[in-house]
């Protein structure tokens, strides 16, 4: 989820923020990347242009279910001499014809991608110390992490806790975050959603609402990396406005990927900058 102070690190630390605007959410979610590297769930400052680094691992849970694109026709051609081929599977416009029809369309969107941090990545002394919003110390770690989990506002220590900013604090370094439960393996969004990778999108609610359910043709079809269950399959185009960001206006939505590697295959298998967003209907309840 977004977060106000987010939004007001955008001009100092890069080009695309994500925090939650929603006070009754205990951590931050959703955020924007400029071109592809955007900031994770919950960040106080904005997403760098071009990527944080993402987690490494996934936590065990279900993806809440994909499905698959249709198959692909078989050749029916009549062969040298008379003799007619042999006849293939449904072709793909007629099992795209066969699927429920979504919503109207809400127009262009501008794509964007957001991740976790990881601890992993960062190396030098481990100097900085993380609080609670009762100042409990929950983590001391390098500076070069503290700083990155500060834009991306999620971040997975070295022992596996996945930390979320939750506001600003008068302990001795602010923000402060705290530790999402099994519930919300990969962090927290709006109205104390959890985020899911590949279906989670963070969104401008006067554009689309929290909670919507919306359909993209672009990315009907596209096979996502990473394992099962939260990655390595064909998805539907179906997604869901979990999360926003203080850069997130508009025409414009960020799309939770989980992990930097998977932006990074994401971006150079699909290129794409524009989205079609329509409204779920029918084809994502």
């Amino acid at each position: 989820m977004a977060r106000s102070f987010r939004s007001a690190l955008l001009a100092t630390l890069l080009l695309a923020a994500c925090g939650s605007d929603d006070a009754s959410t205990p951590g931050g979610g959703g955020s924007a990347g400029a071109g592809g590297g955007g900031a994770g769930s919950g960040g106080a400052a904005g997403g760098s242009f071009g990527g944080q680094s993402g987690a490494a691992g996934a936590p065990s849970g279900g993806t809440g279910g994909s499905a698959g694109a249709g198959g692909g026709a078989g050749a029916g051609g009549s062969g040298s001499g008379g003799g007619s081929g042999t006849g293939g599977g449904p072709s793909d416009a007629g099992a795209d014809a066969a699927k429920p029809a979504p919503g109207p369309s809400l127009g262009s969107f501008q794509l964007t991608y957001y991740w976790v941090t990881t601890e992993e990545e960062f190396t030098g002394t481990k100097d900085t110390k993380l609080y609670d919003k009762s100042c409990k110390l929950l983590a001391t770690v390098a500076a070069k992490f503290a700083a990155a989990l500060k834009v991306e506002g999620t971040g997975r220590l070295s022992d596996g806790r996945i930390l979320n900013y939750s506001g600003s604090c008068s302990c001795p370094t602010s923000p402060c975050y705290l530790v999402a439960d099994a519930q919300h393996p990969w962090g927290y969004g709006v109205q104390n959603k959890a985020l899911v990778p590949f279906r989670s999108f963070a969104v401008d609610k006067s554009v689309i609402p929290y909670g919507s359910k919306v359909y993209v043709p672009e990315l009907d079809g596209v096979a996502v990396p990473g394992d099962s269950p939260w990655g390595g399959f064909v998805h539907d185009g179906c997604f869901s406005a979990d999360d926003t960001g203080g850069a997130i206006l508009g025409k414009h939505v960020d799309w939770f990927v989980a992990l930097k590697t998977h932006y990074v295959s994401l971006d150079a298998k699909l290129g794409l900058a524009k989205i079609t967003v329509h409204q779920g209907g029918a084809r994502c309840p």
